[in-house]
């Protein structure tokens, strides 16, 4: 689920900015933020993201959460001002953190978000969301040529992803494949696997077709539950077919020769 509620609780203290509302003694006497800096929040797209923001003695002022790249006020409180519904922001009345809750967060929430209370001078804090996109890739060429008869193995990974993928779908065109149903193939995910990048995050899936057959050949996709998918074109070369196709192909081309020797050696005899 991203970063969850119990990891930002952890690691609040050290984020968020300080008021300057003290008293001569040093205590604060109003609201006030804890923490400092900018507090950083990196989850996945697809994911639920939560930005905190821990409030002390807030009294009777009010909280909001305002998007920075456009001043689009987000919520008051627990009032949304915004159409979208993936946004929210609660209060945890035992922790103090009023949280922006971002629900299957997407490329363009990235940026940053601020927290304000409505004292005068405002008190604010920022959060800086991060989302990572991870990416799905071919291993191997993206057009495979094998002998009917031959087992087959359809590989891709996921890389750049802070979890790994809860399932792999496979398609055999726009069909779904079962492979518990179709006798010979089978499909396995190993996952956390370190790759030739170093990538220990990277998921590898497989799909293995025993003794392929000519009905095999076509447009393969992986499709994993947080990356966008990829496909391969798998041809299926049966093998006498394509011995007989070399054959002929062979026999047309001394054919071809012979039949241009002939006439060159006659042009030549007419000539002389």
């Amino acid at each position: 689920m991203g970063v969850g509620v119990q990891n930002v609780l952890a690691s609040i203290s050290s984020s968020l900015i300080h008021s300057k509302l003290t008293s001569s003694n040093g205590f604060f006497t109003g609201p006030h933020l804890d923490g400092h800096g900018i507090f950083n929040v990196t989850t996945q797209i697809g994911t639920h993201a939560y930005l905190p923001c821990k409030v002390k003695q807030l009294g009777n002022k009010s909280v909001s959460w305002v998007r920075v790249r456009d001043d689009h006020i987000l919520a008051v409180d627990r009032v949304k001002f915004i159409a979208d519904e993936r946004f929210q922001s609660f209060y945890v009345d035992q922790t103090g953190f009023w949280t922006l809750q971002i629900k299957y967060v997407q490329a363009r929430d990235a940026g940053l978000y601020e927290c304000q209370i409505s004292t005068e001078p405002k008190i604010s804090a920022r959060v800086h969301l991060h989302v990572v996109v991870p990416r799905t890739e071919l291993v191997g060429d993206p057009d495979r040529y094998v002998k009917a008869g031959s087992t087959v193995i359809i590989r891709c990974i996921v890389r750049g992803a802070l979890e790994p993928p809860s399932y792999i779908i496979w398609y055999h065109g726009s069909h779904q494949l079962f492979t518990e149903n179709r006798h010979g193939w089978r499909s396995q995910i190993d996952r956390g696997t370190p790759d030739v990048d170093g990538d220990i995050h990277s998921t590898i899936g497989s799909l293995i077709i025993e003794s392929a057959k000519k009905r095999d050949s076509g447009n393969y996709s992986c499709s994993p539950s947080n990356s966008p998918p990829v496909t391969v074109t798998l041809h299926v070369i049966n093998g006498e077919s394509s011995a007989s196709a070399v054959t002929s192909s062979a026999s047309s081309c001394m054919e071809n020769l012979s039949t241009a020797f002939t006439l060159t050696l006659m042009l030549m005899l007419s000539v002389t």
